[in-house]
């Protein structure tokens, strides 16, 4: 074997390194997931198949494929196990719902949402939550019902994928809506300090779905 990996050596780099990039990207938030069924199953292939080469069961063409497929195998999880070890974890303070189950359970019918549910925080940040009804779209009710989810802030909007705004739209009852409306890009403005022309109005007590129940209107 050490004989086919000094013949393959730049085969056997670019099987690393592309081992790497797959564990860096497809890292479970903060965990290492290198468990299942399929994992054993596979580990005890590979074991049966480094036992009959060891035991030279198999002879000529046969046993320099299965050594080759061995190897460049051993090399690519080798890659993948230290891609997800040296990948960042999830910002501070932000949590996929199936890490905080505990303190965001789920909601009724979840399982049959589409998409994904997005990130959420347990509670607000310390300077307090932003004023979500500053996004067109989103009236009191609805601000209520994204804080259940731990939605509080404009840079949590602003990060949805389109997975997490099918399943945020679904679970709302409104598909489509958010992307009609760019809740996205409304967030995105307002995270960076902006201003959109509908949060001036909101703002000035002019939009009724946004101002607070005790907040009088504003002529």
């Amino acid at each position: 074997m050490l004989y086919l990996a000094s013949q393959f050596v730049w085969f056997l780099a670019a099987a690393f390194a592309l081992g790497f990039v797959m564990g860096w990207i497809g890292r479970d938030g903060s965990r290492l997931r290198l468990g299942g069924a399929a994992v054993g199953w596979f580990a005890a292939l590979w074991a049966a198949g480094a036992g009959l080469t060891w035991l030279q069961f198999l002879n000529g063409t046969a046993a320099v494929w299965v050594e080759s497929a061995l190897l460049f195998t051993a090399v690519y999880v080798a890659g993948c196990i230290l891609g997800a070890l040296l990948a960042p974890a999830p910002r501070a303070g932000l949590a996929e719902h199936t890490g905080a189950a505990a303190t965001l359970p789920p909601v009724p019918g979840e399982a049959e949402i589409p998409g994904r549910r997005p990130a959420g925080l347990v509670a607000a940040k310390q300077a307090g939550p932003d004023d979500l009804k500053l996004i067109k779209g989103i009236g009191r009710q609805n601000e209520d019902r994204l804080q259940a989810l731990g939605i509080w802030h404009f840079e949590q909007i602003a990060a949805w994928t389109p997975e997490n705004v099918e399943w945020v739209g679904s679970y709302l009852a409104f598909p489509g809506r958010i992307e009609r409306e760019d809740w996205v890009g409304q967030a995105k403005t307002l995270a960076a300090g902006g201003e959109t022309d509908f949060a001036k109005r909101a703002r000035a007590g002019l939009v009724e779905t946004s101002r607070d129940e005790d907040e009088p209107a504003k002529a």
